[in-house]
């Protein structure tokens, strides 16, 4: 009995440890189900328009001075910021605070393990 205990504790402790980094979130997955419905993904060919502007060379970007992206809302266009990997964060915690009157529709990301991914994502994605 004690040899079956000792084996559960040791498999226990090893499904753990290999499951500490699969258990952080992918921002390539988190990007595609959250933000990939309006935004094209930037690390794919070839650009489709979509509900929303393209993020490809997003950082160091003016918000709302995409040129392909003809239909920024007024709030967006004079929000008089450039993207940063911080602001973005701050961004997608809660769009509507950082750009009252956005017509982004997306209520954000709540956990902060999962903006990094996606801001992580898009900072190697969008170059």
């Amino acid at each position: 009995m004690k040899t079956c205990a000792l084996k559960l504790v040791a498999l226990s402790a090893f499904v753990v440890l290999i499951s500490g980094p699969a258990a952080a979130a992918d921002g390539a997955q988190l990007f595609k189900s959250r933000c990939g419905i309006c935004h094209w993904d930037p690390a794919q060919a070839g650009e489709k328009p979509r509900q929303g502007p393209s993020l490809k060379k997003l950082i160091g970007r003016t918000a709302g001075s995409e040129k392909s992206f003809p239909r920024y809302s007024p709030a967006m266009k004079k929000a008089g910021f450039t993207w940063t990997a911080d602001k973005l964060d701050t961004y997608l915690d809660n769009p509507r605070k950082v750009v009252p009157g956005t017509s982004m529709a997306f209520v954000g990301l709540k956990k902060p393990d999962e903006r990094k991914a996606v801001v992580d994502y898009l900072l190697k994605a969008s170059r």
